[in-house]
């Protein structure tokens, strides 16, 4: 019996030995946070391992996070990941309903973005590009014919205008050959041409003698412009010169004026437009209205891929102009010393429990053995 609890003796003191070993070799880790003094003797193992070595676990920490954590190519998997690209489009798409919702002018926007703006600057600005870009704008129009110009659409509307224009004409003309003007404007015409005549329309106009031919002609003129074969000539010229028309560069159809004359009405109209509109007033949604189901269907996922794209492509630059490792280690080296040994601790709390036990469990073991070998020997 004596032996038995000697051996347990033996046993319960290599435990402790073992496990206050390890429990204090892990203290020694953080403790003391500075070094201890005996005169101008400074005490071995002081200040503790983490206190005295924060800049290197700092160092560390830092090249850890770049080389292993928050590397390019994970940053860059992450960004390519589906599930990333449909929050974005959906944080983009809350974003434009929200602004939409909201009624947000050109101005407020300009303002949110610390942008002096104001209908001046607008005006200065169109007159800076119309002068800027005229020139090559209109050298670009000018060689173009008005079919490449205007779309078939509406060059299909004024093919179908011409019977309708011919009959305007037609109604016009009438109207005209009808009035008293018009009866006076045949008399002169038939006058002059008897006139032209010489002896030949002398005579004539004695024989007519005050019969008037412009009564005569003017019934038959009428009826004759209401035949169906007038409109059909009409109709005809009015084609012919059409087509040959919109086959025509525009510079053959629009008279030469001066550059500066044009630059200056576009300038001075497009001002005036800015100016009646208070454009910078208008809400955004005036502009983007109509097109908002197509924005978010279509343009706002197409841009979020493209900034995806672009984000992903420059990762590499990014996280070298970020500098994370030195700024982990700044952050690091910042912290006080009890928020670095929280932070450590919370990571390795159990596995520093374990290695208390397990130092009970090997001096108790080895006490044990001892124990077995004073019993033998």
């Amino acid at each position: 019996m004596h032996a038995f609890l000697e051996v347990v003796f033996m046993v319960v003191i290599g435990a402790i030995i073992g496990g206050f070993t390890n429990y204090l070799a892990i203290k020694m880790l953080f403790f003391p946070r500075e070094a201890k003094y005996i005169g101008k003797w400074r005490l071995p193992f002081t200040p503790g391992l983490i206190p005295k070595r924060r800049h290197e676990i700092a160092k560390q920490l830092g090249k850890l996070v770049v080389e292993h954590l928050v590397t390019p190519k994970s940053i860059e998997k992450k960004l390519l990941t589906s599930q990333f690209r449909n929050e974005l489009s959906q944080w983009l798409i809350e974003r434009f309903v929200m602004w939409m919702n909201a009624e947000w002018t050109i101005k407020y926007v300009c303002e949110f973005l610390k942008i002096h703006v104001h209908e001046s600057i607008v005006s200065t600005w169109i007159g800076e590009n119309v002068d800027k870009h005229y020139i090559r704008i209109k050298q670009k129009i000018m060689s173009r014919t008005l079919q490449e110009i205007f779309p078939n659409r509406l060059m299909g509307e004024i093919d179908e205008k011409i019977p309708m224009l011919t009959d305007r004409i037609t109604q016009k003309m009438c109207e005209y050959i009808g009035s008293h003007e018009g009866a006076e404007k045949i008399e002169q015409m038939v006058d002059r041409f008897l006139d032209d005549k010489g002896m030949l329309g002398s005579m004539l106009k004695s024989l007519l003698g005050n019969i008037s031919l412009a009564e005569k002609i003017q019934p038959k003129l009428i009826h004759a412009l209401n035949g169906e074969e007038a409109r059909e000539t009409i109709s005809q010229m009015l084609e012919k010169e059409w087509n040959h028309l919109k086959n025509q560069p525009l510079q053959e159809v629009l008279p030469v004026l001066p550059d500066e004359e044009i630059a200056l009405w576009i300038r001075d109209n497009l001002a005036e437009i800015v100016n009646e509109i208070n454009i910078l007033n208008t809400p955004l949604q005036s502009f983007v209205g109509q097109h908002q189901k197509q924005i978010i269907d279509e343009v706002i996922p197409h841009l979020s891929e493209k900034m995806i794209r672009l984000l992903a492509n420059q990762v590499q630059a990014i996280v070298s102009k970020l500098q994370i490792a030195e700024l982990v280690q700044h952050e690091v080296e910042s912290f006080p010393i009890q928020r670095v040994e929280s932070l450590i601790l919370s990571i390795t709390s159990n596995e520093f429990k374990m290695i208390t036990y397990l130092g009970a469990i090997l001096g108790g073991v080895i006490g044990l053995f001892q124990g077995i070998i004073a019993l033998l020997f």
